[in-house]
C-alpha cells in the first residue's frame, strides 16, 4: 500500500508507527512517502525495510525492496465484527439491567 503523507516534527514517529500497525493488521506491505516527516517502507510483518527522516536528511531518496505479497489476517477476514459484538453485548446487558430495575 502506498501512503502519501505530510507530518510535523513532533508527530512524525507516532504517525509512522500507526501506519505500520495498520499494515500489519491488514496483512500488507507499506510504503509511506512524505513531504515532511518520516518516509518509511515496511513488510507485512512490520519489519522496517527503510526509513528516511525528511527533517534531518539532505539527500531525499529512499530505496527499499518491498514484498508485494502479503498475508491474510484475522482482522482482514472478520473486520470489526468483534467490536460490533461487544457493542451488542453492552446494549443487551444495559437493557437487562433497565428491565430488572423496572420490575
Amino acid at each position: 500500500m502506498l501512503v502519501p503523507t505530510n507530518d510535523w516534527g513532533e508527530a512524525k514517529l507516532m504517525h509512522k508507527q500507526m501506519a505500520v500497525f495498520r499494515a500489519i493488521e491488514n496483512g500488507f506491505s507499506l510504503v509511506r512517502a512524505t513531504g515532511s516527516g518520516l518516509s518509511a517502507a515496511a513488510d507485512y510483518q512490520g519489519r522496517s525495510l527503510a526509513v528516511m527522516d525528511q527533517f534531518t536528511t539532505e539527500e531525499r531518496v529512499m530505496i527499499a525492496d518491498v514484498p508485494t505479497q502479503g498475508t491474510t489476517t484475522l482482522y482482514a477476514l472478520i473486520g470489526d465484527l468483534f467490536a460490533w459484538l461487544c457493542l451488542a453485548g453492552s446494549v443487551a446487558v444495559i437493557g437487562r439491567a433497565v428491565a430488572r430495575r423496572r420490575a
